[in-house]
């Protein structure tokens, strides 16, 4: 049988694509064309047609496979709209197939959608085809990350207004941008509630999803920003499990070993989403304080001798296993919860 494979090189303005035609009786795999197309509805569609017509009439949209690196918002519109039109859609993160293709020299956006679309038919076992989130899920995304590039704004101010806070002889210009700060940060924090409070709108619209965030929230150190994260990451707990996310968020020990003369002590790495392990810490931190379990567990490898950061990752590793088990069992957290648990059993 014929099969298809489209990669994108995705960028703000154009859409770069090489399409490869792979027969599966003879095993045998050939470069047909490329072309260039503006990253819009319009070219969007002619992408479509040339890739159906170079794959010849007849050809069903079952046998072609789209694919396209993350990069951010620049693929979605083209994303959504192949799935809205019943194309197969592969999204995959741009370091997996950089790293799984071996070393190159050179680069341009005609070399990137082949190497995309060699990806593609190398792994094409392993597709994980590209489904929108539903419109909650959406939304609240989308308030998340505009809550977090708030944030981040507020405290380039807040460092701005204590600068010139500390200064012995003000100026009149340090005067006026230390003020200007202030109604600034003031401004900003008001947009970061206002956020909160539609995150917290749209959750509670779904049943399932505000079930959920009662369990996460139900855990002291847990508030709304970690809820709302793990919530979004993982679709509202569809298809992740503890170990997953502690991978994901770079709080898992990996060791690594060969034969006799290679062994290095378990350590975490440096492949992780570092804005959810740090929402994750700020969580821990709260939890060694305010939660009396986490907080025993957080006394014990203290008196053991552990280094903080080992010790603060430990338990940022068991926060998550413990926020998982509350969804996956659908109860609140209560103190020694695991052995209450095994004894209702």
């Amino acid at each position: 049988m014929k099969y298809f494979f489209i990669g994108i090189d995705v960028s703000k303005e154009k859409l770069d694509a090489t399409l490869i035609h792979y027969e599966s009786k003879s095993d045998s795999e050939q470069q047909l064309a490329y072309t260039t197309v503006e990253n819009n509805p319009k070219g969007f569609r002619s992408l479509v047609s040339w890739s159906k017509k170079n794959a010849g009439r007849g050809v069903k949209t079952d046998a072609m496979l789209f694919c396209c690196e993350t990069t951010g918002g620049y693929d979605r519109a083209l994303c959504d709209w192949l799935y809205g039109n019943g194309l197969n859609i592969w999204r995959e993160s741009a370091l997996q197939i950089k790293r799984s293709m071996g070393l190159r020299k050179g680069k341009d956006d005609k070399a990137d959608s082949e190497m995309i679309a060699y990806y593609a038919l190398r792994f094409r076992s392993k597709a994980t085809l590209y489904k929108p989130l539903d419109g909650n899920m959406r939304s609240l995304r989308d308030l998340f990350l505009y809550r977090q590039s708030l944030v981040a704004d507020r405290q380039a101010k807040l460092v701005s207004a204590k600068e010139k806070r500390h200064i012995s002889s003000k100026s009149k210009v340090d005067k006026f941008i230390y003020r200007d700060a202030q109604k600034a940060i003031d401004i900003l924090t008001k947009s970061i509630k206002e956020c909160e409070h539609r995150m917290l709108e749209i959750i509670k619209e779904d049943e399932e999803m505000y079930r959920n965030y009662l369990h996460l929230t139900s855990c002291k150190g847990v508030g709304l920003v970690t809820s709302v994260m793990l919530i979004i990451y993982t679709d509202n707990f569809k298809g992740w499990n503890a170990k997953k996310m502690a991978s994901y968020c770079g709080i898992a020990p990996f060791y690594e070993s060969s034969g006799s003369s290679v062994f290095h002590k378990a350590n975490t790495g440096g492949y992780s989403n570092r804005r959810l392990k740090g929402i994750l810490t700020q969580a821990a931190r709260s939890a060694i304080t305010h939660n009396p379990t986490l907080r025993q567990y957080y006394l014990r490898m203290k008196a053991q001798g552990k280094p903080y950061g080992v010790i603060l990752n430990n338990v940022n590793n068991k926060l998550v296993h413990i926020l998982f088990s509350l969804v996956l069992h659908d109860c609140d957290f209560e103190l020694d919860h695991e052995t209450k648990r095994t004894a209702r059993a």
